[in-house]
């Protein structure tokens, strides 16, 4: 075991040489009917995950909402070895945001600089996630996607896509009138066979 620390030691440093990328944290602010939860795509600061996750059933007619308040995404890049990554205020980010293949991308504002990280939300655009839906079972799809600067002797931005995709489900119930006018039907078909 302490012949591998050093021969691990030395591959973790010579991956760390070169420019990398990556999501430090992707977090959404769901608003639930009446409470507030906070889902991460890459269960970061110990939040639920919200890949896999189901936000249950929700009648409109009775109240019920699902919507997204805001989407809070750190990232990072650092300088290191051939072709040296780097963010600036320049680079832009997306959230990527999809019910059941129907795409609604918002573009995250950046908010804060730390070193090399940078971090972006949506808010204050409240996104009602309920919005023109009948009923059905329902995939919502979220990812983000953000530029970020290569240097090989030249700057090229570049593209990080589809970074900490999730994928979750939520149901969408007959309202009221809707049952009750199957219900009618339902019974005016089973009289006239009488």
């Amino acid at each position: 075991m302490k012949k591998i620390a050093p021969i691990l030691a030395a591959i973790i440093s010579t991956g760390l040489s070169f420019g990398a990328t990556g999501v430090v944290e992707s977090t959404g602010q769901f608003q639930i009917n009446s409470s507030t939860s906070y889902l991460s795509s890459i269960g970061a600061l110990g939040n639920t995950r919200l890949d896999g996750y189901n936000f249950g059933t929700f009648d409109i007619s009775a109240g019920n909402s699902l919507s997204l308040s805001n989407w809070f995404f750190e990232n990072y890049a650092f300088n290191g070895g051939v072709g040296n990554n780097w963010l600036d205020g320049s680079s832009t980010a997306t959230l990527n945001l999809s019910i059941s293949s129907v795409t609604n991308n918002q573009t995250l504002t950046q908010i804060g600089v730390s070193g090399n990280n940078r971090t972006w939300n949506n808010s204050p655009d409240s996104i009602n996630l309920l919005s023109g839906l009948s009923n059905g079972v329902y995939t919502l799809v979220t990812s983000v996607t953000y530029t970020f600067n290569e240097w090989t002797g030249t700057t090229n931005v570049l593209t990080s896509s589809n970074n900490g995709v999730a994928t979750s489900t939520f149901t969408v119930v007959p309202e009221p009138t809707s049952a009750l006018l199957g219900a009618i039907s339902t019974l005016f078909l089973l009289r006239r066979r009488r």
